[in-house]
């Protein structure tokens, strides 16, 4: 096969989702079509499902195999050959784990995103105050502190595009996880409320009782492929990809059916931001 066995970007796995889609269509199996290109079996099912770089070269032996008429072909081979779109994430800082860089990789790419956080405001949503509180209470040394926080804060400038579709599904316990001082934690809060008033964004507080609050998790959709969950851990993240991701759907669905509307939801945080005040 030839190419070098880089992993797959977000283009790819739209790639390798249309190869799939052509091969079912050709009524052939993985093992009849690996055999064919004489290809192990699981290399085929990784280049379908995006986890490795779809070279030009592998897209026209798959075309053959196929019998694709060759204006079909050469379209996907100059998709193949087309240069992914660079970003500071494609070389993460020192300090920054290279988890994070697939992560804004794959939000570059999508179409939509769906964050359910239990215990914490999401990061595409935190003030540089209350972010810099969370890098530093989950155990990041320091010095990898500030690169972080200047990491989180270039995602959120995905939030700026016009076409963006991002939801917030947040735990009520976030809300009252003050990892900051009060006057920090009103900004964040105040911060929530001026985001929510923003096109393409929408926030939503969950109050009742839920086995859900156990762990949070990152949805992200495609225009050409499948979904894309995202499970951070303590100096780690897993994804999952496809039909890996159906649990989350129907969780998705679950937590739509208890989540506040987005008005009681700003009428909560205006409740608490004027707590505070009061408070202070």
């Amino acid at each position: 096969m030839g190419g070098k066995h880089r992993p797959g970007n977000p283009r790819d796995r739209a790639l390798g989702a249309e190869l799939r889609s052509i091969r079912e269509q050709a009524g052939k199996s993985l093992e009849q079509v690996a055999r064919e290109i004489q290809w192990n079996m699981s290399t085929l099912s990784r280049l379908e499902r995006g986890l490795r770089h779809i070279s030009s070269e592998a897209v026209m032996g798959l075309s053959m195999v196929y019998q694709l008429p060759a204006e079909r072909r050469d379209e996907l081979v100059t998709r193949a050959k087309e240069p992914v779109a660079l970003g500071w994430w494609d070389r993460p800082p020192a300090g920054v784990p290279g988890d994070l860089g697939a992560l804004a990789s794959y939000e570059n790419e999508a179409v939509g995103m769906i964050d359910w956080s239990p215990a914490l405001i999401p990061g595409l949503l935190q003030t540089s105050d209350y972010a810099r509180a969370v890098i530093r209470d989950s155990g990041a040394s320091e010095q990898d502190v500030e690169p972080r926080l200047r990491a989180r804060l270039q995602r959120q400038t995905l939030l700026d595009r016009r076409n963006v579709d991002y939801t917030a599904l947040i735990g009520i316990g976030a809300l009252n996880n003050q990892l900051c001082g009060e006057d920090q934690f009103t900004a964040q809060l105040r911060r929530l409320r001026q985001l929510a008033n923003r096109d393409g964004i929408t926030i939503q507080l969950v109050e009742a009782p839920t086995a859900l609050t156990f762990g949070s998790w990152y949805l992200r959709f495609f225009e050409n492929a499948g979904p894309v969950i995202v499970i951070e851990h303590l100096g780690s993240s897993t994804f999952l990809f496809d039909e890996e991701a159906r649990p989350y759907l129907d969780a998705r669905a679950r937590l739509d059916e208890i989540a506040l509307s987005v008005r009681a939801t700003n009428d909560k945080i205006e409740e608490l931001i004027e707590r505070y005040i009061v408070g202070s």
